[in-house]
């Protein structure tokens, strides 16, 4: 079982938009089951899966914080997508800003999710891949989801305020993987909207080429900007079902090749 996060410090890069669609491409390995954890309180990921964020009454994520005695089979929604059964998902709820509020004064905060996802191990390793969705932020759920994953993805659009994103999150994490005694899992990092006629695309690419903290996890393939990748939230569906031919859907599967012979998927 490989658990990762996708993380960033600025937002509309289109993080949510690559981690759904990456997922829906590991999917297309039947042998793979996907859980999905929206970490998010905007609920992106969830709204992508086509799953109403509104509704109060259903188990999410918070509840892991606020009950962790619930059995794991209770927060799990299976089967959300209709051509990717093998893909679940545990939601998200707007009211968990309100968790990160009140456990900003627990002992051993950062490690809740890690303590419940190992009390609930054998329940868990049905799933070839657990995969978080966060915020743009290093708040109090973003560190237990990123203590608890063996590998963080990074993502960046072709923007100045993308790189100091970037910059700024690999510096407070390495900060903070000292406090909390583990090792650097910033794995990949992923450039995402990538138009190649854009000046800036090529010189973003040879900046994080040149940095001694990104040119070893830079991804080859950056993926395109495209109306296609924003309709993949829209018809809740992957690119690589909703328009496999597309060259967006090509620099999908082209990445997560990538990332499955650097193992992090």
């Amino acid at each position: 079982m490989k658990t990762i996060a996708f993380g960033t410090l600025k937002g509309g890069t289109g993080k949510t938009t690559t981690c759904f669609n990456l997922a829906g491409a590991l999917a297309q390995n039947p042998n793979n089951k996907i859980l999905l954890v929206d970490g998010d309180p905007q609920c992106n990921l969830t709204n992508d899966i086509g799953l109403d964020c509104s509704d109060m009454d259903r188990n999410n994520i918070r509840t892991i914080f606020d009950n962790k005695k619930i059995d794991p089979s209770e927060l799990i929604i299976s089967d959300v997508l209709e051509k990717q059964p093998n893909i679940d998902i545990i939601p998200s709820n707007i009211l968990l800003i309100k968790t990160e509020m009140l456990l900003v004064s627990v002992a051993g905060r950062e490690k809740l999710l890690a303590n419940y996802f190992k009390n609930n191990e054998e329940f868990f390793s049905q799933y070839t891949h657990i995969i978080f969705d966060t915020n743009p932020n290093l708040g109090v759920i973003n560190q237990n989801i990123f203590y608890f994953v063996d590998s963080i993805i990074l993502v960046s659009d072709v923007s100045l305020n993308a790189i100091q994103g970037a910059e700024l999150f690999s510096f407070l994490w390495e900060e903070n993987i000292e406090t909390l005694g583990i090792e650097n899992n910033i794995k990949a990092l992923v450039i995402n909207n990538f138009d190649k006629r854009i000046n800036l695309a090529k010189d973003l690419q040879d900046y994080y080429l040149s940095e001694d903290e990104f040119k070893d996890i830079l991804v080859e393939t950056p993926i395109p900007g495209s109306v296609a990748m924003k309709d993949t939230s829209l018809n809740h569906e992957p690119i690589v079902t909703l328009q496999p031919q597309h060259q967006a859907a090509i620099a999908i599967r082209k990445v997560i090749k990538e990332l499955i012979s650097r193992e992090v998927f």
